[in-house]
């Protein structure tokens, strides 16, 4: 004789094991959200690390053939890593109140400590970095000499008019074109994730579809539709699921942050090295490239995340070969533009 459950029992072994036309299908969902976090975690942490880590002295190159002279390494006095940690100031700023934010389920699970030592680090680390800039700022003002710019954009050789040695300009068009065009997409579907989770973005084909796979609709189920009557009182259940999601968000819109900036927030610069007016210390292009080359890494471990669960996302209607595209468009154009 098959033994009927109460009505209270299946209701308890639903919500513990998730709804069975969901779990089963979902389980790689719910790890390619933990994969893409810790790598989009990585990226944003070794942006700010291998810069100050592995760097070269500076030092003055002439050009030869089609490569232009300029500045090779970079220099602390000169201010070359002023906006990579005035982003990882801001970003490690975003990173602690993340945490403090959720302290509470983190508290729940029995992760408190761990919690507040990512809240302490990501602080500490962020007042080092601005105690740095202020003591900079404050020593440059009380410096009785100044660098003089150029200002001209008159090649000193040839007296004709050359558009890529402007001092305003940006560091890279080419970069900054690209950066406009994947890099606007990849925030827009990061900063959902991290403020708005289970919000369906009509204008992206698919997204529900995406939503359904990680999990969104289970631990955010949209207010007034049917995931909302299906799985609304089971939605606190799936806490760890929506941290993760956010996390992974916050991360991958850090990132972005860091493209923005270096590709749009700053020019070229044109800063004397001496009395030769040809050595052009190219300072934003300096700041720029070591931004770059770090986040080319850390496309190409989202390329490898991607590729990896390509055909667990194909299963579920998912393609992610659109995704797997831009990124190894925009990874590639951030190596070129990075390392030569």
């Amino acid at each position: 004789m098959v033994r009927r459950l109460p009505r209270m029992e299946i209701q308890t072994r639903r919500s513990l094991h998730g709804p069975p036309r969901y779990h089963r299908r979902q389980q790689h969902g719910w790890t390619f959200l933990r994969k893409m976090s810790g790598v989009a975690g990585l990226a944003f942490h070794t942006t700010k690390l291998l810069p100050i880590v592995f760097h070269s002295p500076p030092m003055y190159e002439s050009g030869g053939g089609k490569k232009r002279g300029g500045m090779v390494g970079a220099s602390w006095g000169a201010g070359h890593f002023d906006p990579l940690l005035a982003i990882g100031m801001m970003g490690d700023v975003c990173v602690g109140l993340f945490y403090l934010v959720r302290l509470e389920d983190l508290k729940n699970a029995g992760a408190e400590g761990l919690g507040m030592a990512f809240v302490l680090a990501s602080l500490v680390e962020a007042l080092v970095f601005g105690l740095y800039l202020v003591s900079r700022r404050m020593g440059d003002s009380r410096s009785s000499t100044k660098t003089k710019s150029l200002g001209s954009r008159v090649n000193v050789t040839t007296g004709e008019y050359d558009p890529q040695e402007d001092p305003n300009a940006l560091p890279s068009r080419i970069v900054a074109r690209t950066v406009l065009i994947v890099t606007a997409l990849i925030s827009v579907i990061s900063v959902r994730d991290c403020l708005f989770p289970g919000s369906i973005l009509s204008f992206i084909p698919r997204d529900d579809i995406y939503l359904e796979w990680t999990g969104a609709f289970l631990h955010s189920p949209p207010p007034d539709t049917v995931e909302s009557d299906e799985h609304g009182l089971e939605a606190p259940l799936y806490a760890g699921d929506k941290f993760v999601a956010q996390q992974m968000g916050m991360y991958l819109a850090l990132g972005c942050l860091f493209k923005f900036a270096s590709a749009l927030f700053w020019s070229k610069g044109n800063r004397s090295m001496g009395g030769n007016l040809e050595n052009v210390d190219r300072s934003g292009v300096v700041s720029s490239r070591m931004i770059w080359r770090a986040q080319a890494l850390g496309d190409m471990m989202i390329l490898g995340i991607l590729r990896l669960f390509t055909p667990a996302a194909k299963s579920a209607s998912l393609d992610l070969r659109w995704h797997l595209m831009f990124v190894a468009y925009e990874m590639f154009i951030l190596f070129l533009y990075g390392f030569w």
